[in-house]
């Protein structure tokens, strides 16, 4: 499996067990908008920590 696909499943497989946990919570949409701008936020502050360091070693 190449790694775009790789992280295309862990995406896919996260978002399937997050859904089946807030289902058995009585959550809904709400809870899981919530959870996903958090991830998202989470990739963009891991990003952003090397990110001129990555520039500069493919320069």
């Amino acid at each position: 499996m190449n790694e775009y696909t790789r992280g295309a499943f862990e995406c896919l497989s996260w978002l399937e067990e997050l859904i089946t946990r807030l289902k058995k919570r009585g959550d809904h949409w709400e809870s899981l908008k919530r959870e996903i701008d958090g991830a998202i936020l989470d990739i963009r502050r891991g990003i952003g920590v090397d990110f001129r360091e990555r520039l500069r070693a493919t320069a």
